[in-house]
């Protein structure tokens, strides 16, 4: 038997787009009840009812949204952190990123983390994408900004965080390709805005090489 005669699945036609597919199965909540409460996180067994099996409880992460920022400069490129990560146990370049505050929308609490994360002002900053980016087990949502880098400030307000290092534009595709872009948030954000024309240089391939701020 050959795949032919068993794929059902249709062909996504761009003209009627998610129109023209058939409707996807809706799985119904039914009554939550919370495990765990704090400022930072919330835990809840949601019971739900999927389309053709009995409800059951799932695990639902509850978090603030989050904003993550594609800081560039025309000629030194994009400003990442190189930072560890314990939960993980590992190393890699990730965007300037943070909660978003009560009352903050995503611009705002861009510019905000770009300072305390990186010591660098965000000008003309717009956002260009929202996902969620694990929607099988959290809510949170990532907002992503795209801003040129402004003045110098003076300095992150907490070197935990890790180390600000320019990327040049001809060492993102190749940056992204080698692993170095250890988070998935980090790695949609910078992707989106190259594939799509946000950055003013369009990368090209060359070795890696990350230059230290400054």
């Amino acid at each position: 038997m050959n795949r032919a005669d068993t794929d059902t699945a249709p062909q996504y036609d761009p003209a009627l787009g998610l129109a023209g597919l058939p409707g996807a199965p809706r799985w119904e909540p039914a009554g939550q009840r919370g495990l765990y409460r704090s400022e930072w996180v919330n835990v809840d067994l949601v019971a739900v009812r999927p389309p053709t099996a009995p409800p059951y409880e799932h695990h639902v992460v509850r978090m603030a949204d989050a904003v993550a920022v594609v800081l560039e400069d025309p000629e030194r490129g994009v400003l990442m952190l190189h930072r560890h990560r314990f939960i993980t146990d590992t190393v890699g370049l990730e965007l300037p990123a943070g909660a978003i505050d009560p009352g903050e929308d995503p611009v705002t609490a861009a510019v905000r983390e770009t300072a305390e994360e990186t010591g660098w002002a965000a000008e003309g900053p717009r956002l260009y994408l929202s996902r969620c980016v694990s929607n099988g087990r959290s809510d949170q949502f990532f907002h992503f900004v795209h801003a040129r880098a402004g003045r110098w400030l003076g300095g992150p307000e907490n070197h935990d965080e890790g180390h600000a290092v320019w990327v040049g534009h001809q060492h993102l595709r190749e940056v992204l390709g080698g692993d170095l872009v250890s988070c998935a948030p980090s790695h949609l954000g910078l992707l989106h805005a190259m594939t799509f024309g946000l950055l003013r240089n369009g990368p090209v391939g060359g070795s890696v090489h990350a230059r230290e701020q400054g």
